[in-house]
C-alpha cells in the first residue's frame, strides 16, 4: 500500500478527490470481495441446489456493493468544497 498524505498539510482539491476515488475504488473492492466470500460459504453449507447457491452468491455481492457504495458517497460528502467566487 502507498502512504496515505498526512490531512494536516493542505493539499490542492484535485488530489484530494483523486484520494478519495483511489479509497473508495479499493474499499469496494475489498467489501464487494468479502460480500463475495460469505455468500459463498453461507451457500455452500445450507442449500443443495444451484440456482439456490447463486442466488445466496449474488445476494452476498450485491450486500458488500451497497455498503461499499454508502461508504463512497459518505467519504464524497465529507470532502471540503472549494470555494467560489461570488459575483
Amino acid at each position: 500500500r502507498r502512504p496515505r498524505p498526512s490531512s494536516s498539510r493542505r493539499m490542492p482539491s484535485e488530489l484530494k478527490v483523486a484520494d478519495t476515488w483511489d479509497k473508495c475504488i479499493e474499499n469496494t473492492l475489498r467489501k464487494v470481495s468479502y460480500g463475495t466470500l460469505a455468500g459463498a460459504l453461507f451457500s455452500l453449507v445450507l442449500f443443495r441446489g444451484t440456482t439456490s447457491r447463486c442466488s445466496a452468491l449474488f445476494f452476498g455481492t450485491g450486500i458488500g456493493a451497497g455498503i461499499g457504495y454508502t461508504e463512497c458517497r459518505n467519504e464524497f460528502e465529507t470532502l471540503e468544497k472549494p470555494q467560489t467566487l461570488s459575483q
